[in-house]
C-alpha cells in the first residue's frame, strides 16, 4: 500500500512540474488498470451469475399489525399480580428478553404444547430473578452534565442514565392502546434480515392518532394551507417549517445540536420529553431484544452485559438541509430505531445505506467478514434510498454504515425519532476514525452505484 502511494506522490509531482513522461507514467498506472478491469470483470460475472434484487428493500420489509396475542400468552403467567408486576419491571428495566422469550414460545406453539413451553419458561425466568425485580430501580452514577475541561469530551453523551422502554407483549390488557408489532412468522424474518443486511423497514409501527399525539407535544405543526391541500389525515399533513421557540419553552436547557447545516437533533433522554414520546418504539422491542441478544453473542459480551437506551432524539432536517456524511452510529454492538413523524420520501432526506456494512466491524476474521460484506451489499441492485411514511420504522444496526440525504424541498420540513441501544458507549471511535470511514463510505458508495448500472438482469418479486 505505500508503494503504491509513493507512485501516486512521483506521478503527480512529475506532472506539476512538467516532467511527466507518458511511457513511465503508463508504466506506474497498468497495475492500478489492471486492477480496475479484473474488479469490473468480477463485478460482471457475479451479477450475471447471482442477479440482485431489483427492489432490495421489498426482501426487508415487514408489516406490523395491532395484535393481542401478547394478551393471550398472560394466561400462563404466574396467578400472583405481584409476580406479573415485577416482570413488567424487569422488562422495562431492559432487564431480560422476557418479551423476546414470549414471542419465541409463540412460535414454539406449532412444534409443542403451549403450557409445557410457559413451564420451563417460567422456570427460566425465576432462575433469572426476574419475578424479584425490586419496586425501585438503582440508578447508574449520574454523569456529568457538560463538556470535560480536560478531555473536551461530553460526559453525558450516550451514557447509561437508567432510561426505560415501554411495553409491547406484557402491557396491561386493560390498556385501549395495544402497540403494533410483527407477527411470530414475521417477526422470525425481520431477526434474520436484520442479522443479514443490517436493517429492517417496520410499516404501520404506530398509528396515525399516534403519530397525530406525538407531532403534537413535538409541536409540529401544519399550515392551514397544507392541512387544505393534503389528500392525507390531518394528523400526518405535511409539515412546511419547524420553530423551536415553544418546544424550548417547555425546556429552558434544550438546546439543539447541528450535525450538517440544516439538520437539529434535540437530545430527549432523561428530560420531560422523553416520557412523551417513549411509547413510539413499544412495538418493536421483541425485535430489538432478539437482535441485541444475537449481538451480545457475537461480540463475546459477557450474559451478564445489560443494554441500555442510549439516545433518545428528535432530528428535524430543515428545507435544503445538506446530505450528511457516511457515518456509523457505533463501532461497537448496538441498534438504531427510527420512527418519522412526517413523511420521508426520496427527495426530503431518505436514509442511505450500505447493505451488509455492520459485518465489517465485527470481531471474526477479516476474509470471513469482507465475504458476508458483499454478499449483502452486492444483493442489491443500486443504492437502498429508505422511504418512510409516518408511523413507519427503519431499524438497523448501529454498526451499518449510512447517511441521511439532502432535503431538496424548500417547502417542506422533515422530523423523526430516533432511539438508540448499546452496550458500550458511542460513537466508539475518534474524528480521525470516523473521517476515515466517511472517505470509505463515498468509496464503497461508488462502487455499489457502479454495479447498478452494470448490465445484468435483476430479480424481480
Amino acid at each position: 500500500m505505500e508503494g503504491v502511494a509513493l507512485e501516486f506522490r512521483r506521478a503527480w509531482h512529475d506532472l506539476l512540474y512538467g516532467k511527466a513522461d507518458w511511457r513511465s507514467l503508463g508504466r506506474r498506472a497498468a497495475p492500478l488498470a489492471a486492477a480496475a478491469a479484473l474488479g469490473t470483470g468480477f463485478l460482471y460475472v457475479r451479477k450475471q451469475q447471482a442477479p440482485p434484487e431489483g427492489d432490495f428493500l421489498a426482501t426487508c420489509t415487514y408489516r406490523c399489525n395491532a395484535s393481542d396475542f401478547g394478551g393471550a400468552l398472560s394466561k400462563h403467567l404466574p396467578k400472583a399480580q405481584a409476580q406479573i408486576d415485577a416482570l413488567q419491571r424487569a422488562a422495562r428495566r431492559l432487564r431480560g428478553p422476557i418479551e423476546r422469550d414470549l414471542m419465541i414460545a409463540k412460535l414454539k406453539e406449532a412444534q409443542d404444547d403451549a403450557a409445557s413451553i410457559m413451564e420451563r419458561l417460567l422456570e427460566d425466568w425465576k432462575r433469572a430473578g426476574y419475578f424479584d425485580e425490586p419496586l425501585t430501580a438503582q440508578r447508574p452514577r449520574p454523569a456529568f452534565p457538560g463538556i470535560d475541561l480536560v478531555t473536551q469530551v461530553d460526559e453525558s453523551y450516550g451514557r447509561d442514565i437508567g432510561s426505560e422502554v415501554p411495553l409491547c407483549l406484557l402491557k396491561d390488557t386493560r390498556d385501549v392502546s395495544i402497540p403494533r408489532t410483527l407477527s411470530p412468522e414475521d417477526w422470525q424474518a425481520a431477526r434474520d434480515a436484520l442479522e443479514t443486511h443490517g436493517a429492517v423497514v417496520l410499516r404501520d409501527l404506530i398509528s396515525s392518532n399516534q403519530v397525530g399525539k406525538l407531532r403534537k407535544h413535538m409541536h409540529l405543526h401544519s399550515s392551514a394551507l397544507d392541512l387544505a391541500r393534503s389528500k392525507c389525515p390531518p394528523e400526518i399533513a405535511p409539515v412546511r417549517e419547524f420553530s423551536a421557540a415553544p418546544f424550548q419553552d417547555e425546556d429552558e436547557d434544550l438546546e439543539p445540536v447541528v450535525s450538517t447545516p440544516g439538520r437539529q437533533h434535540f437530545c430527549l433522554r432523561g428530560r420531560a420529553f422523553e416520557k412523551a414520546v417513549e411509547e413510539a418504539q413499544a412495538g418493536a422491542m421483541p425485535l430489538v431484544w432478539e437482535a441485541l441478544c444475537r449481538q451480545r453473542a457475537t461480540a463475546g459480551l459477557s450474559q451478564t452485559a445489560r443494554p441500555y437506551v442510549s439516545e433518545v432524539q428528535l432530528m428535524v432536517s430543515d428545507p435544503c438541509a445538506v446530505d450528511q456524511f457516511w457515518h456509523v452510529d457505533n463501532a461497537s454492538s448496538g441498534l438504531t430505531l427510527v420512527v418519522p413523524l412526517t413523511a420521508i420520501p426520496q427527495e426530503m432526506g431518505a436514509t442511505l445505506l450500505l447493505p451488509g456494512s455492520h459485518h465489517l466491524f465485527k470481531q471474526e476474521s477479516i476474509p470471513s467478514r469482507v465475504a458476508a460484506f458483499f454478499a449483502s451489499l452486492l444483493s442489491a441492485n443500486g443504492q437502498p434510498a429508505v422511504v418512510l411514511a409516518a408511523g413507519d420504522a427503519l431499524l438497523y444496526d448501529s454498526r451499518l454504515l449510512h447517511r441521511t440525504a439532502a432535503n431538496r424541498r424548500y417547502d417542506r420540513t422533515a422530523a423523526v425519532l430516533v432511539f438508540r441501544y448499546d452496550f458500550e458507549r458511542p460513537p466508539g471511535m475518534g474524528l480521525a476514525a470516523a473521517q476515515i470511514w466517511s472517505w470509505t463510505g463515498n468509496l464503497l458508495s461508488g462502487v455499489h452505484r457502479f454495479y447498478g448500472k452494470m448490465p445484468g438482469q435483476a430479480k424481480t418479486a
